[in-house]
């Protein structure tokens, strides 16, 4: 996903932000599963928090452009869509840690 000269930045902005809690996700998502420790369970809590704050508010920066900006608004409707496509991945992790958690005897 190169930006390109006509994108936005807060389009690249969001994208790249989707893109870091996403892989960031993954990294304490897997962390947690191969280690199945409980301290990386906490600190998934804190990620989670700080990535819902971030997203959110980039999420309303691009609401904001969306209504002042009509003629750019598929770039940042796209990018509004790539932010929220998060919040799915995100419960399915949690989920999975918890069933992970729940399976190895974990307290959490």
């Amino acid at each position: 996903m190169n930006s390109t000269p006509l994108e936005l930045p807060i389009v690249v902005a969001a994208k790249r932000c989707a893109r870091i809690s996403l892989l960031v996700g993954i990294s304490i998502f897997l962390a947690f599963a191969v280690s199945k420790i409980e301290q990386v369970m906490i600190g998934a809590f804190f990620f989670i928090l700080l990535a819902c704050l971030t997203n959110g508010l980039i999420l309303m920066i691009l609401l904001l452009h969306l209504i002042w900006s009509r003629s750019n608004w598929r770039q940042i409707f796209h990018a509004g869509i790539i932010i929220l496509i998060n919040i799915p991945i995100a419960i399915f992790f949690v989920w999975l840690s918890i069933q992970i958690a729940d399976l190895n005897h974990i307290k959490l």
